[in-house]
């Protein structure tokens, strides 16, 4: 898999992001948080679903469930569903979890992760 094929604008990954998840109802510039400019801030604690699974899940990487036969965690890196991780990455971005209820997605940088 390649990354930072071609690194995406903030407003970019918005606009995808609610694409790929239609009842997204909290996602906002990271600046509205904590000031700190150039991120994007969503919710981990919520009732939306991605391909049958809640797309940004924190506790899941803290345990296993069966879902027709799948372990759960392996749909899941960092708490992400892995297509939208990987979606991010290839797009230049990365998730950060704040706490189990407050995730945000930052800009790769050119020497890794930005702040």
């Amino acid at each position: 898999m390649q990354y930072m094929e071609n690194q995406w604008s903030r407003l970019q990954i918005i606009k995808g992001i609610k694409k790929m998840i239609p009842e997204i109802t909290f996602i906002k510039k990271s600046e509205n948080f904590d000031c700190t400019k150039g991120g994007i801030w969503t919710s981990g604690d919520n009732a939306w679903i991605y391909k049958g699974l809640p797309p940004f899940d924190h506790s899941v990487e803290f345990g296993e469930c069966i879902m027709d036969g799948v372990k759960v965690k392996t749909m899941y890196a960092n708490g992400i569903h892995k297509d939208i991780y990987i979606w991010l990455a290839q797009r230049g971005w990365y998730p950060k979890w704040y706490d189990p209820g407050t995730l945000f997605f930052w800009k790769y940088n050119i020497t890794g992760f930005g702040i």
